[in-house]
């Protein structure tokens, strides 16, 4: 949907773009939603993570949700 502006599911070409995921912190403050990746999971501390917050791309005819990382390549090893 975000490289081809085409809902998948039905078609439709009114798809809302970047459209920012938003969270809730302990305190109920907002923040943007993060995925992350770990290059030690296995490890009981220090376990490697790195993270990126996230957009949504929306289907307003269906309500068909995809979500992309906003920079990817922060996620890997060595970035």
């Amino acid at each position: 949907m975000k490289n081809s502006g085409k809902c998948p599911k039905c078609g439709s070409t009114d798809v809302l773009r970047d459209a920012k995921a938003i969270d809730r912190d302990h305190q109920g403050l907002q923040k943007d939603l993060t995925i992350a990746t770990f290059t030690k999971p296995d490890a009981l501390t220090f376990k490697g993570q790195r993270s990126c917050t996230v957009s949504a791309w929306v289907c307003s005819a269906c309500g068909f949700l995809e979500f992309y990382a906003d920079k990817p390549d922060s996620l890997l090893p060595g970035k």
